[in-house]
């Protein structure tokens, strides 16, 4: 399994009274993982949408460990936890700038749809093997 790694810094605004990246911010961080991911595979979300799909989330979940502060590095690390054909969770782990701490972990799942009669459909095949070497064991 392939990950692709990313990497922000936390600004100032995205931290809250007590001093800490606002959680917020860590669903906006696993998007920029996900979309580097994709990009990753060759097909951008961009591409996948001119190829009439869309990917729509529809869970989220984040398991908060450490916070981060302002400036920390943020080192988000995404690949495909599950792929089916009209189904795909990414996978995060979002570390300190060693990759030794982990701050966060999570996932996100989401639908494809059909982009112009938004129903469920089933995934591009050519789409579906360039993520298969992001694939979770």
């Amino acid at each position: 399994m392939r990950t692709v790694e990313s990497r922000v810094r936390v600004r100032y605004k995205e931290t809250d009274q007590m001093g800490i990246a606002h959680h917020s911010n860590y669903i906006v961080w696993f998007e920029i993982g996900r979309t580097d991911l994709c990009r990753a595979t060759g097909f951008s979300y961009s591409m996948i949408e001119e190829r009439g799909f869309i990917l729509v989330v529809t869970e989220v979940v984040c398991r908060f460990r450490v916070p981060y502060r302002y400036d920390d590095e943020v080192v988000i690390k995404t690949s495909v936890g599950e792929a089916a054909s009209r189904s795909m969770k990414f996978a995060y782990e979002l570390r300190d700038a060693s990759g030794e701490t982990l701050h966060a972990a999570g996932s996100s799942s989401h639908l494809w749809l059909d982009k112009e009669t938004r129903r469920p459909v089933r995934a591009d095949e050519e789409v579906m093997r360039a993520f298969a070497p992001f694939l979770a064991g």
